[in-house]
């Protein structure tokens, strides 16, 4: 068996998108940033912004590495595969052995301390990679979908409505204050996004945001300090499911595992997990 990895081109972006499918089967993907099957669209973006190399075992495309960073830390932010025939022991060794010596020395050129590597807990083979060489599990990302029907009604003293035009200067100062070191859902070139406020005496005091990725609609939502632990950010997110109801969208958010307040808040709220992703590092 002959394996080799080398940088995808233009022309194998319909191959990425058939990896990447099968792997995933749509969802939403931590790499793209999106809700739904691959397209190739995505993968012209991928290229231009990330390191991507294609797995080649006997000349035949297998598998798939992505490299992004992520606050000046390299992470290996896809390792799929998907190999043309069955490995044996010996065969999935050889494999494992060639993407874990290919991710050393990239990492290695970039200067980084720790090899990290970034996975969904239904990659077998990813998992078996960190496994033979001793990776530690760091973090996991918690994908959850849905929200229960429950009452949208603020605490006494608050109130809750969507936002409007005017409200602009408002949002703005909302999310610096609540979203500080947050990657927001409200990317205007990307699908259109609603916000819903919460005002204590007509202050803002907490905000939830919500934008289109598909048949979901991707939510936060934030509360100021000296207003939290009040049941607002819980008023905000179920105005929030009410406006994805309206407009026929499934309500899915993400949160860190470690995130002891965000867990608890999300499983309040009766969402499901659909999908986890690990995060495991190895130092260099």
């Amino acid at each position: 068996m002959r394996v080799a990895i080398r940088p995808a081109a233009p022309d194998d972006v319909p191959v990425l998108v058939e990896l990447y499918d099968h792997a995933y089967r749509g969802g939403y993907s931590a790499c793209l940033d999106r809700y739904g099957p691959a397209r190739p669209q995505d993968f012209w973006w991928l290229q231009a912004e990330k390191s991507v190399h294609l797995i080649d075992i006997d000349r035949r495309p297998a598998g798939v590495i992505v490299v992004g960073q992520v606050a000046r830390q390299a992470l290996a932010e896809e390792v799929l595969v998907r190999p043309p025939h069955d490995l044996g022991g010996g065969e999935a060794r050889t494999l494992l052995q060639s993407i874990f010596d290919f991710l050393v020395e990239m990492f290695q050129r970039a200067r980084q301390d720790r090899l990290t590597v970034r996975c969904a807990e239904a990659n077998a083979w990813a998992l078996a990679l960190v496994h033979r060489f001793g990776f530690t599990l760091s973090s996991a990302l918690v994908v959850a979908r849905g929200m229960d029907r429950g009452p949208a009604d603020p605490p006494p003293g608050y109130t809750v409505r969507r936002a409007a035009a005017d409200d602009a200067r408002a949002i703005a100062r909302l999310r610096d204050d609540v979203f500080p070191a947050l990657t927001l859902p409200a990317d205007p070139g990307r699908g259109e996004v609603w916000a819903v406020l919460a005002e204590r005496q007509s202050v803002p005091v907490g905000m939830g945001l919500l934008r289109a990725d598909g048949p979901v609609g991707r939510w936060t939502v934030g509360v100021r300090e000296a207003h939290r632990r009040r049941g607002v950010g819980t008023a905000l997110a179920r105005e929030v499911a009410v406006v994805a109801r309206d407009r026929r969208l499934v309500p899915l958010t993400t949160y860190w595992a470690l995130d002891a307040a965000a867990s608890g808040f999300v499983r309040h709220l009766g969402a499901c997990t659909e999908r986890v992703y690990l995060y495991f590092e190895r130092p260099l």
